[in-house]
């Protein structure tokens, strides 16, 4: 499979019943919306689909590796640090960029994953008392 970002062929990052799939040269992650909600769920956050973020039809965010559609760009996150994946309306796959350079197996590239889907989603601000 090639990268979505910068077309270099994907390796496989092999773990529990679920596979990744990472460019040796931007970093991107390649990952199946199944197993994403799958490593979600596992620790108590809600799926992809109820984190909320806005789609940005200006971004071009290149073509599905396994459908070969145009991919669309998500954005969340703070307002003072923006976040962003790229994602397939057919397949459902999801492609997330650079910050996962250094993860260098499964279990360090889901323990990126899972904080930036932390920051990615929309923080409750809390009530303040009396107004």
């Amino acid at each position: 499979m090639e990268c979505p970002s910068c077309g270099v062929e994907m390796v496989d990052l092999a773990g529990d019943d679920q596979t990744l799939r990472k460019c040796g040269e931007c970093g991107g992650l390649w990952l199946d919306i199944a197993d994403l909600n799958r490593m979600l769920l596992h620790r108590n956050l809600p799926g992809l689909e109820t984190l909320g973020g806005k789609m940005n039809a200006d971004a071009m965010s290149g073509q599905c590796p396994e459908c070969l559609v145009d991919l669309v760009r998500v954005e969340g996150g703070e307002k003072t640090e923006p976040l962003g994946y790229d994602t397939c309306e057919a397949c459902g796959g999801v492609f997330l960029e650079e910050e996962f350079k250094d993860a260098q197996d499964f279990a360090a590239a889901e323990k990126i994953i899972i904080e930036f889907f932390k920051r990615f989603s929309p923080r409750t601000k809390k009530k303040v008392a009396g107004g």
